[in-house]
C-alpha cells in the first residue's frame, strides 16, 4: 500500500494569498489546502487519485494535469484562469465547473463522454458538466465518439482531434479561433460549426465529401489524408487550402481565392478549376498531370509540379515568385527552356 502524502505534509500551512506550486512532490491527497487561493494553484505531476481537499475558489489558473484522477469531483467550484486536467485517467467531466474564464484542457485522458452520472432520488441521470469556455477548449487524445455534452460556447480554439468521433453533432455553432477535428472516424462534416474564425482542419478522417462543412472559414482549411473524390462544398475563400492525399481526379469546387494550395498526392490529370492567382505556394506534385494548361497564371510563392506526366512546360503559368520544382516528370526539362516561358524569381529544380 502506497504511503499517504498530504499537501500539508509537504507544504505546511499556507494562507493562499499568492501562487501555490505543489507540483511534482509525490502528493497523494490535497488535505490541508487553503479554501481560497488568490493566485495560481498547481498540483500537477503528483499521485492524486481525487481532488477532495482542493481549494474551492481560485483567482488564477488551476493545474492538476499528470496525476491519476478518474474524476474531477471535489475540485474547485470557481476558477478564474485556465483549468488544466490533461493527462489523467478521466472518463467524464463530472465535477468540473460549468463556466471556465480561461483555457480548458482535458486532453490525453480516457473520456468516452463529457456528461457524468449522478444519483437523484434513486434515479441515475446524466449531468451536464462544462457549458462555457471563454478561452481555448482542448479534448484531444481521448476516446470520444460524440461531442454531446461538450461546451456550446468557446471563445478561442476548439480541438477535438485524435478521438473516435463519427459525428460533429454537438460542436458549437461558432468558433472564434481554430477548429481541429483531425484524425477521427468522420465520414461526414455534418454538425460542423457554422462559422470558424480561424483555421479548420478535418485531415486524417474517412471523408468522401465536404458536404456539411462550415459556411465561413476565415483561416486556412485542411482536408488532407481523407478519401475525397470531389471538392464540392469547400469554402469559397480561405487562407491555405490543403486537399493533398485524397482521391481527387478534378479540382472542381476548389476555392478560387487562396493564400496557398496543396493538391499533391491525388489522381489529377489536369489543373482545370485551379485558381488563377495564388498568393503563396502551389503544390500539385505526385499526380498524373500531363499539361500545365489551366495552371494558375501567377504563383507568388513556390510552384511544385514534380512527379507528374509532363512532357512540356508550356501552359498558363507565367510568373513564379519563389522556386520552381519540376523533377521526376515524363520528360526532363532544362532551366533555359523553363525560364523562357515563365518568369521565375527563385531557383529551378529540374
Amino acid at each position: 500500500m502506497s504511503k499517504k502524502v498530504t499537501f500539508a505534509d509537504v507544504m505546511g500551512e499556507l494562507d493562499g494569498k499568492s501562487d501555490i506550486d505543489c507540483s511534482n512532490k509525490g502528493i497523494t491527497l490535497l488535505e490541508g489546502c487553503p479554501e481560497r487561493v488568490k493566485g495560481d494553484f498547481n498540483c500537477s505531476g503528483n499521485k492524486l487519485t481525487t481532488l477532495e481537499g482542493s481549494p474551492k475558489k481560485i483567482k488564477g489558473d488551476f493545474n492538476c494535469s499528470g496525476n491519476k484522477l478518474t474524476s474531477l469531483e471535489g475540485g474547485p467550484d470557481e476558477v478564474k484562469g485556465d483549468f488544466d486536467c490533461s493527462c489523467n485517467q478521466l472518463t467524464s467531466l463530472l465535477g468540473c465547473p460549468t463556466f471556465i474564464m480561461g483555457d480548458f484542457s482535458c486532453a490525453g485522458n480516457q473520456l468516452t463522454v463529457f456528461k457524468g452520472e449522478v444519483l437523484i432520488n434513486t434515479e441515475t441521470l446524466l449531468a451536464d458538466c462544462l457549458e462555457i469556455v471563454e478561452g481555448d477548449f482542448n479534448c484531444s487524445g481521448n476516446k470520444l465518439s460524440s461531442l454531446d455534452g461538450a461546451p456550446l460556447i468557446v471563445g478561442g480554439d476548439y480541438n477535438c482531434s485524435d478521438n473516435q468521433l463519427a459525428t460533429l453533432q454537438g460542436a458549437p455553432l461558432k468558433v472564434q479561433g481554430d477548429f481541429d477535428c483531425s484524425r477521427n472516424k468522420l465520414a461526414s462534416l455534418a454538425g460542423s460549426p457554422y462559422v470558424v474564425r480561424g483555421d479548420f482542419s478535418c485531415s486524417g478522417n474517412q471523408l468522401t465529401s465536404l458536404k456539411g462543412v462550415s459556411r465561413e472559414v476565415r483561416g486556412s482549411f485542411d482536408c488532407s489524408a481523407n478519401q475525397l473524390t470531389s471538392l464540392k462544398g469547400a469554402p469559397e475563400e480561405v487562407g491555405v487550402f490543403d486537399c493533398s492525399g485524397n482521391q481527387l481526379s478534378s479540382l472542381k469546387g476548389a476555392p478560387q481565392k487562396v493564400d496557398g494550395l496543396n493538391c499533391s498526392n491525388n489522381q489529377l490529370i489536369s489543373l482545370k478549376w485551379a485558381p488563377e492567382k495564388v498568393k503563396g505556394d502551389f503544390n500539385c506534385s505526385e499526380n498524373q498531370i500531363a499539361t500545365l494548361e489551366d495552371a494558375p497564371k501567377k504563383v507568388k510563392g513556390n510552384f511544385d509540379c514534380s512527379g507528374n506526366q509532363l512532357t512540356a512546360f508550356e501552359g498558363s503559368l507565367k510568373k513564379v515568385g519563389g522556386d520552381c520544382i519540376c523533377t521526376e516528370n515524363a520528360q526532363p526539362f532544362h532551366e533555359e527552356q523553363v525560364r523562357m516561358v515563365c518568369n521565375i524569381k527563385g531557383n529551378c529544380f529540374l
